[in-house]
């Protein structure tokens, strides 16, 4: 428990504005917002519940089932329940409360106000329900209330969302989904926009980005990422600080050897989940919103072998959270499938060869992406389509017929073309 909640306020901010903006460019140009997953040249990678859990430490963050919204007032009315504050004191610092599923919000000045000092505020006692009684809780419930809402799903600085609520306190209920399915849902409207900074725990993300560096883990535990060990194994610019694009070309020109698919640091034996048997990926109710991504692209993160993967339509869970019978009609279905979740992991035995990781027919897959599925950056600035390998490239389809998927193709490659043109407006 921290003895001032001033960091808090900024602690975004305090790890450097510019490693957030330069991590989600670097990302951004790796991200595939059809699959949810970062190709970096051969490599795909997938962020996932289980690899959340272990880096978050939970010790059962999967034997639950995810926090679903329920039909009401959001959040903005349980804050005398959790914080023993009086209706006179929350009211007005509630901003658009009106707004029960559309980000209504408090500062963290408020709980710094009368939950930063380690004792109890005795002349704000007037401004608590039953005054001293039960601060020690309310305090508690203060910090997860700051630490969720300006470390884990930021908005702004300063503001807490207050959505975050039912996240924080749904007991028996995993918070990794909302996690995953928000950093899924920043990264592709940043995507989409061609521009902003993504609003999700980019520090998180980071973490497990680099854990499937060899590199990194060689010399380093999974939770303790010392700078001065990372600048004496890379000779550039730090993970996502100063030049991204450099960082850029310097993954593309990593060799898969120095990629790890299985980080170090999980269990032996992972039984992660594959999708679900009514739909082909796994749903993720989040905060502000739903979507779904598909883990089967991450086989050979878990040691199993690497079979092309299941894909359907994640349109089906993909909705903004706008009250309406569609949403609540949406949000039924997210929880039906989500009970029948389903693990298709087929491990590979020790000493059998690395490329026996790899299916035969995943290969043949991995050869012919759809147009749809578009790998960035395929080719840097200044370098020609004809020197770059086969399979980092898209297989063009020359006997699509359906104009949409032209448009499609052609609206995705020129957003990638204004990201890249951006980012080396900013370098």
């Amino acid at each position: 428990m921290p003895t001032s909640w001033g960091s808090l306020v900024s602690f975004p901010l305090s790890c450097g504005f510019q490693l957030i903006v330069a991590c989600s460019r670097l990302l951004l140009l790796f991200g595939t917002r059809p699959h949810c997953c970062f190709s970096i040249g051969e490599v795909d990678l997938v962020p996932t519940m289980e690899e959340y859990a272990e880096l978050l430490q939970l010790d059962r963050a999967f034997s639950e089932t995810p926090v679903i919204p329920i039909r009401g007032p959001r959040s903005n009315r349980c804050l005398e329940k959790y914080l023993g504050l009086t209706t006179a004191v929350l009211r007005p610092e509630i901003a658009r409360p009106e707004e029960t599923w559309r980000k209504a919000n408090i500062s963290l000045d408020l709980l710094t106000k009368y939950f930063s000092r380690s004792a109890f505020p005795a002349k704000l006692a007037r401004d608590f329900i039953v005054g001293k009684k039960g601060w020690k809780k309310f305090r508690i419930n203060a910090f997860k209330i700051a630490f969720a809402g300006i470390f884990l799903f930021p908005t702004s600085a300063g503001r807490i969302d207050l959505g975050v609520i039912p996240i924080v306190f749904s007991e028996g209920r995993s918070i990794i989904p909302a996690i995953l399915c928000e950093t899924v849902r920043s990264l592709s409207h940043c995507r989409r926009q061609g521009e902003g900074v993504p609003m999700f725990c980019t520090q998180l993300l980071q973490l497990w980005f680099c854990s499937h560096l060899r590199h990194f883990y060689r010399l380093q535990t999974p939770y303790h990422f010392e700078r001065h060990t990372v600048s004496q194994t890379v000779d550039i610019a730090l993970p996502f600080t100063g030049n991204s694009r450099d960082w850029a070309s310097y993954l593309l020109d990593l060799p898969l050897g120095e990629w790890s698919w299985k980080v170090t640091w999980g269990p032996a034996v992972w039984k992660p989940w594959t999708h679900c048997a009514l739909f082909d990926g796994v749903p993720l109710p989040g905060v502000w919103g739903c979507t779904g991504y598909y883990p089967s692209l991450a086989l050979r993160q878990f040691g199993g072998v690497q079979y092309p993967p299941r894909l359907g339509d994640l349109d089906a869970v993909t909705f903004d959270y706008i009250p309406s019978e569609d949403m609540w009609r949406l949000l039924s279905r997210v929880e039906v499938i989500w009970e029948g979740r389903l693990s298709e992991v087929v491990l590979i035995e020790d000493g059998s060869p690395g490329d026996s990781s790899v299916a035969s027919d995943f290969v043949e897959w991995r050869e012919g992406w759809t147009p749809f599925f578009t790998l960035r950056p395929t080719v840097r600035p200044g370098t020609s389509h004809s020197l770059v390998s086969r399979s980092l490239r898209v297989s063009a389809s020359t006997g699509q017929p359906e104009r949409v998927t032209v448009l499609e193709r052609e609206l995705e490659e020129a957003q990638t073309e204004l990201l890249s043109l951006r980012l080396a407006r900013a370098v």
